[in-house]
């Protein structure tokens, strides 16, 4: 479980980056490249993420379901990045746009619930027999 604690905050860091430099590349300060190379560092953060809190033991229900989402949320924006880029229509970019918070919004929870996790490790799901 500790590896996926710190897989957490590594991953929300760097969706921090992420976001500034989806901000520069919107307003054309940056071209698309270090946004798409960190974005797919990001991606395999969040797989490896997602692997550490599915083999944890005891299982943490609720990681598990929000790295998964978080992966499949990752995945539809690499989608719609490219998309955009391929196309340049505003509408696929304003979901990329909102996808873009979703993963924002699930990361902060996760890393939020990742640094409780750290002061204070969750009773077993299993309920006691004593």
């Amino acid at each position: 479980m500790k590896a996926g604690l710190v897989l957490f905050r590594v991953t929300g860091a760097v969706l921090g980056l992420q976001l500034v430099l989806g901000g520069l590349l919107t307003f054309g300060f940056i071209s698309p490249e270090a946004h798409i190379v960190v974005g797919f560092i990001l991606f395999f953060l969040a797989i490896a993420t997602m692997v550490a809190w599915l083999t944890s033991k005891p299982p943490f229900r609720l990681m598990q379901r929000l790295t998964v989402a978080i992966v499949v949320l990752l995945l539809l924006q690499i989608i719609l990045g490219f998309a955009t880029l391929n196309s340049g229509n505003q509408a696929i970019a304003f979901l990329h746009f909102m996808t873009a918070l979703a993963i924002f919004g699930a990361t902060i929870s996760g890393t939020l619930i990742a640094m409780r996790q750290g002061n204070h490790p969750p009773r077993s799901e299993v309920p006691s027999t004593t």
